[in-house]
């Protein structure tokens, strides 16, 4: 038994860090293994159609961003969040999603999750999809955030 008991308290020490870096996603298109501390290699973002996307290597993830009046906490997700095609506001808000313009119709899907405010509507619309996609390939903590707020 005390053998059992050092295997598990061992085992638990060696592998219990590992398993705190990655989130095993599910919902209705995605399952598998999302990396938090893994940095995207290489990125677009196509601020006109609010759209981003991050290879990180083993994965592609693509996402979109929007400016709307709805303040927030960064890194903290909300399940429904109303947003227009037109930015409309100083609060910067980013979302994984499939994105069709660059050849993914099914993926990954998380809820909106708050990243800035900025000084205006005209800076929060000329900023936030790159910013989105900027905090999405460097940023270990937004996109581990991002990451925990798949549904």
């Amino acid at each position: 038994m005390k053998k059992i008991f050092t295997l598990f308290i061992f085992g638990t020490l060696i592998v219990g860090p590992v398993f705190g870096i990655t989130i095993c996603a599910k919902n209705n298109t995605y399952v598998g293994v999302l990396k938090k501390n893994v940095a995207g290699q290489s990125s677009e973002y196509n601020n006109t159609g609010k759209i981003w996307k991050i290879d990180y290597g083993y994965k592609v993830v693509t996402g979109i961003a929007a400016c709307n009046e709805i303040t927030g906490t960064r890194g903290v997700a909300k399940t429904n969040l109303f947003t227009s095609a037109t930015d409309a506001g100083e609060q910067c808000w980013c979302k994984m999603e499939p994105v069709t313009a660059y050849g993914y119709e099914a993926g990954i899907t998380s809820y909106w999750v708050f990243f800035n405010t900025y000084a205006d509507a005209s800076t929060c619309a000329s900023s936030c999809t790159e910013a989105c996609m900027n905090a999405m390939k460097s940023d270990t903590s937004f996109r581990s955030a991002v990451f925990e707020a798949v549904w």
